[in-house]
């Protein structure tokens, strides 16, 4: 069961997001004593964070005991523009007061590509425990169906034997990068995908209500034991038959 959610503008599904984020961040809390999120790239590295930045009270977030994670990530540089970290750093992290550095996980560019990959995977584990199961996965996805690095008709498409793994002939540039592995993505607890824009509209399409979706790297999220949701504008629903 897939729970769609279309919104008439991009301030509106912004504001919408940062409070499904809030209210995710209760309940995680409440139940196991941490909220563990991942970001991805792109818009919703922008978009949630400015969405959670309107929830007002953020003290009430318990924002000390959020573990912060990536689903991918380029290697490069932290302090680098094309950095993921970079742009949630600079749009959330450095905006709020406790956040726990210590609770913020990312690659070590420092490291040689696949080493860095293992690097992170032992990063996910002992910060995640046994489960390793994050709480929030946040996924944006191309024009192409592409999430996280995990690109159509790419061989990692088919990993299963680790929930981290490295990627250095990306379709888009920079070419080398790091991604969360289908392992790790359907083991969450939860799935956020945040998509807006006409560009996007066919795709998601073909994701959502199309024969064969599994064709398409977005097509391929199943949670194992977990919600799925996809939050739109109206521009990138504009396909769907459900909500035209």
């Amino acid at each position: 069961m897939v729970d769609v959610q279309v919104f008439g503008s991009k301030a509106e599904l912004q504001t919408r997001i940062g409070a499904f984020i809030a209210q995710k961040a209760r309940e995680a809390i409440s139940d196991h004593d941490y909220f563990s999120i991942a970001f991805s790239g792109g818009s919703v590295a922008s978009i949630a964070p400015a969405g959670l930045l309107e929830q007002g009270d953020l003290k009430s977030l318990d924002l000390s005991k959020w573990k912060i994670y990536f689903c991918d990530e380029r290697y490069v540089d932290l302090s680098n523009a094309d950095s993921n970290y970079n742009v949630v750093n600079k749009n959330f992290i450095s905006k709020v007061n406790d956040i726990k550095s210590e609770n913020v996980f990312t690659i070590d560019p420092a490291l040689p590509l696949e080493d860095a990959a293992k690097n992170y995977e032992e990063k996910l584990k002992s910060s995640l425990g046994d489960g390793q199961r994050i709480d929030l996965l946040l996924i944006g996805m191309g024009p192409d169906g592409h999430i996280c690095s995990l690109f159509p008709g790419h061989p990692l498409l088919d990993v299963t034997d680790r929930l981290v793994a490295a990627i250095s002939d990306s379709p888009k540039p920079p070419p080398s990068r790091i991604t969360l592995t289908y392992t790790a993505l359907n083991a969450a607890r939860c799935a956020m995908f945040i998509v807006s824009g006409s560009g996007k509209a066919k795709v998601a399409k073909e994701v959502l209500e199309g024969k064969n979706p599994d064709q398409l790297p977005a097509g391929r999220v199943k949670l194992t034991n977990g919600t799925m949701h996809w939050f739109m504008d109206n521009d990138a629903a504009s396909q769907l038959e459900k909500h035209k």
